[in-house]
């Protein structure tokens, strides 16, 4: 059983990868919650196949636990995957509900590419995972290079790098 939970972010991905390109235009969000869903249905029938405990007291523990152990890995799988969409949404909110009301060019000018540059330059730095010599920025930790190119893997997998046109 263990094995099957351990298992279970791979069904929600390959279902997640599937739902992602049958339904185009779609809420990314919503898609992702629709994959964890669907990827119940075959968890679920593994672990019924699999067995488990013979009485049914104990079957039916070992059916929360794995339910709610479930739950768990596709909650954190939604969150891992909406991250980085969420993160400017709350900070777009935030800034609307510190400014007051701002029309389109105002709220623009709030984004300026080359400040934001900075800060992301800035962050890296400090964390130690880019290094200045010479005027010249150089990747110091490959730990971010790492996650990024994971990330860039998992987008393409589930179809969202395809080019336009």
């Amino acid at each position: 059983m263990v094995a099957l939970l351990l298992g279970s972010p791979v069904a929600i991905f390959g279902v997640h990868a599937v739902l992602c390109r049958l339904s185009r235009g779609a809420s990314p969000q919503r898609t992702c919650v629709r994959a964890a869903a669907l990827a119940l249905l075959p968890v679920g029938f593994a672990a019924l196949w699999l067995g488990g405990p013979a009485s049914g007291a104990d079957r039916a523990w070992a059916a929360t636990y794995c339910g709610l152990t479930y739950v768990s890995i596709a909650y954190s799988y939604f969150h891992l995957f909406n991250m980085s969409e969420t993160a400017r949404r709350i900070r777009l909110l935030r800034d609307l509900l510190r400014q007051g009301p701002l029309g389109s060019e105002q709220l623009l000018s709030l984004y300026r590419g080359e400040e934001i540059m900075s800060r992301r330059i800035e962050r890296l730095l400090e964390s130690s995972q880019l290094t200045e010599q010479s005027g010249r920025y150089l990747v110091r930790s490959r730990l971010l290079l790492l996650a990024a190119r994971m990330v860039a893997g998992w987008r393409r997998l589930l179809g969202f790098d395809r080019p336009h046109g």
